[in-house]
């Protein structure tokens, strides 16, 4: 289970990436690939797994 609620914004100084968490379940394997959706200005968007962005600077905490 993951320790991120959904709405997490996390932050990569070394790209400038974002990344929010979604609502997906990391406990689906078929959908623990999508447990965070990463932006760029320069790259466009992604999903993530959570192990991808977990050292990446929190930005957003969401209450609950």
């Amino acid at each position: 289970m993951s320790e991120y609620a959904q709405g997490h914004v996390k932050h990569d100084q070394a790209t400038g990436a974002v990344a929010i968490r979604t609502g997906f379940s990391e406990l689906d394997p078929q959908l623990a690939g999508m447990a965070w959706l990463v932006a760029t200005s320069s790259m466009g968007a992604r999903h993530a797994n959570t192990e991808s962005v977990a050292g990446w600077d929190d930005m957003f905490i969401p209450n609950g």
